[in-house]
């Protein structure tokens, strides 16, 4: 009998107290793991991929995620096409400050024909020139501007004393100092809102 009550005692106690360690003999917290973890999914789970969280009460289950998302190796991806908007932009009635062409419109504001597109072609280009601002910027926008053009266009960095010829929200960083693209080419930009400037981010030539 006193055996049974020790037992029982010593029952009650690891019950209470007690850490259990998996893969280690020093465990930290409750139920400490050392090593990797397999879950065996419910019937009601019959995708292969899933994540696991803890709800509000501390109880682990799946989080259910787009099937736009694919897990390999321990990495979340997105899979399928990432499209674009692509609008274009008649270059044709510009008008030059000696070769300098500023605060170029290219119909990105509200309520004008490239509103919301990602990708601008440029196109009928009167002769090459140097762009030290675009109008419209909107904080985040990611915009590619592709000339179908055989002209070349030079942006210049807002440091550059003739970028004073644009208003300073459509001045652009350019930490080359300056890009060209050599006739038909790509340029990738973005709008940094805080900053109020235009980052030059890639060439495409």
């Amino acid at each position: 009998m006193r055996y049974f009550l020790n037992l029982l005692l010593f029952l009650s106690t690891l019950g209470s107290y007690a850490q259990v360690g998996i893969g280690t003999t020093n465990p930290q917290e409750t139920l400490h793991v050392v090593g990797s973890v397999r879950v065996e999914s419910s019937p009601s789970i019959t995708a292969p991929l899933g994540l696991i969280g803890a709800d509000d009460e501390g109880t682990l289950t799946t989080i259910n995620i787009q099937n736009t998302l694919t897990l390999t190796n321990g990495k979340v991806n997105v899979q399928g096409n990432v499209l674009y908007g692509i609008g274009s932009q008649d270059l044709g009635g510009i008008t030059y400050d000696g070769n300098f062409i500023h605060d170029l419109e290219l119909g990105l504001g509200p309520g004008e024909p490239n509103e919301g597109m990602s990708v601008v072609k440029v196109y009928n280009l009167p002769a090459n020139g140097k762009l030290t601002g675009i109008q419209d910027g909107v904080d985040g926008l990611h915009l590619f501007f592709y000339n179908v053009d055989t002209g070349n266009i030079q942006f210049m960095d807002e440091s550059d004393t003739d970028s004073a010829g644009s208003q300073a929200e459509n001045r652009i960083k350019v930490l080359a100092g300056s890009e060209t693209i050599s006739g038909k080419g790509c340029v990738e930009l973005l709008y940094d809102g805080t900053a109020q400037r235009w980052l030059f981010l890639s060439i495409h030539d």
